[in-house]
């Protein structure tokens, strides 16, 4: 029988690669991958998927170059201030930020609560993850547990993933959501993020449909 996934997890990759193999800047390369992470989730939106979230920084890669750093919230304030805002309809679309946002620029965090207060739909849910960690993802929802009496699973804001894409071969999930994660198909790629088509997305959510989906079972 087939089976839809409900929710994609994105793990941009590759960007480094991408600008080395063609003559490119970081932030050139940064800046294309903003455009092609929107392309991806629309051609996911379309595909009848319904939360998508999208890894934009561990708090790991916040010790990376001051360079590489400008050139990823760059990128991420045009992400959130210009290309969520012009593809997505606000009445439909949602979108939340989940992280330490004390470890971000303000102008990073402003962006994406601004977009939190305007878009609030319940057909289609972007999830950004950025300055985030397990470890604290799941130290707060125990907390949040034992606060108001419930399963720490019902604590956690975002709900179980059914497929992660990696635009890298390396199969690595380097930290992401790995609680929601446990029955995820994973698809780890050759093709670095800048190089993907709506194509190759369609084609892996038409793979997936046909993959049994057992869950353990």
């Amino acid at each position: 029988m087939d089976s839809q996934p409900a929710h994609v997890g994105l793990i941009p990759d590759g960007l480094r690669r991408w600008a080395q193999a063609n003559d490119a800047t970081l932030d050139d390369a940064y800046l294309r991958g903003a455009e092609k992470v929107t392309e991806i989730l629309l051609a996911l939106q379309r595909n009848g998927v319904q939360t998508a979230t999208v890894y934009n920084l561990s708090q790991a890669n916040l010790s990376r170059t001051k360079a590489e750093l400008d050139a990823v919230y760059a990128a991420s304030l045009h992400f959130l201030t210009t290309l969520i805002p012009d593809h997505f309809d606000h009445t439909a679309c949602r979108v939340r930020l989940h992280g330490n946002r004390n470890l971000l620029p303000h102008k990073y965090v402003a962006a994406a609560e601004d977009l939190e207060t305007a878009m609030t739909g319940s057909d289609f849910q972007i999830n950004i993850l950025s300055a985030y960690d397990a470890q604290h993802e799941l130290r707060t929802a125990h907390e949040r547990a034992l606060r108001e009496g419930c399963d720490i699973t019902d604590a956690l804001e975002i709900g179980n993933v059914d497929l992660i894409i990696r635009s890298t071969p390396e199969q690595l999930l380097s930290g992401f959501l790995p609680l929601q994660s446990q029955y995820a198909q994973l698809v780890f790629l050759p093709t670095p993020l800048n190089d993907l088509t709506e194509q190759d997305i369609a084609d892996l959510i038409a793979a997936y449909r046909r993959f049994p989906q057992l869950r353990g079972r």
